[in-house]
């Protein structure tokens, strides 16, 4: 009997160059520890259910390409308007955390992008 796969994504990565920064940078917006943390690779299990969903920093290589370009948006999709908000005025206050985008209104509501280390951009909304 064949049984049809369910096929989700429930992993994003992304390539860094400084596996230490980068974590460090992770652990504090997600007040979260990750849940495997090698020399290269570090996990961070974002939705600990039965549907688990990783996001994950991976340097690529023993030696990673420092002036590779960075290129990717991460979502943070809170309840609603007031939750972006919120963490907007949060992250304000914080100097380690670097505005792409000041909070602004769009079709899906409130929305600002940060940047990580890498230049990775994050945008934070309200769930579509």
């Amino acid at each position: 009997m064949d049984t049809q796969i369910i096929i989700r994504p429930n992993l994003q990565l992304i390539y860094v160059s400084n596996i230490e920064k980068s974590t460090l940078f992770y652990k504090n917006i997600f007040n979260l520890e990750p849940t495997l943390v090698t020399p290269r690779y570090v996990a961070f299990s974002v939705m600990p259910t039965n549907d688990e969903v990783t996001f994950a920093l991976w340097t690529g290589a023993d030696f990673p390409d420092r002036e590779s370009a960075r290129f990717s948006e991460i979502g943070i999709m809170l309840r609603n308007d007031k939750e972006v908000e919120k963490l907007y005025q949060s992250w304000s206050t914080r100097s380690e955390i670097h505005f792409e985008q000041e909070i602004y209104a769009d079709v899906f509501g409130l929305t600002f992008l940060i940047r990580d280390p890498d230049g990775h951009i994050i945008r934070v909304c309200s769930v579509d």
